[in-house]
This record gives structure tokens, C-alpha cells and sequence, in this order.
């Protein structure tokens, strides 16, 4: 699927977002821990020198 632009799934997101909170489906409370926050593995290691 080519990827949209001009900012079409933000849009989309942005929309369903408010229509979700506004029919109290969305609790904005949130906790991110750390143990399960993890980087993808070919995020470590970068080359160094460019």
C-alpha cells in the first residue's frame, strides 16, 4: 500500500481519536515501564567513522 501524503492518516488518527473520547471510549491515563519499553535489536551498535 503506497504511503499517503500530505498528512492523510493523521487526519484519519486525529478524527477517530476525537470521536472515540467524545463517546468516552479513550482513557487518557497511561504508565510506560521501562522493562517492557525495549529498542529494536538494529537500533545498538551504529558504525562509528561515519
Amino acid at each position: 500500500m503506497p504511503l499517503a501524503s500530505g498528512g492523510t492518516w493523521a487526519r484519519i488518527e486525529d478524527h477517530l481519536q476525537t470521536q472515540a473520547d467524545a463517546d468516552g471510549d479513550l482513557d487518557w491515563r497511561t504508565q510506560v515501564d521501562s522493562t517492557i519499553v525495549r529498542a529494536h535489536q538494529h537500533a545498538a551498535g551504529a558504525r562509528k567513522g561515519g
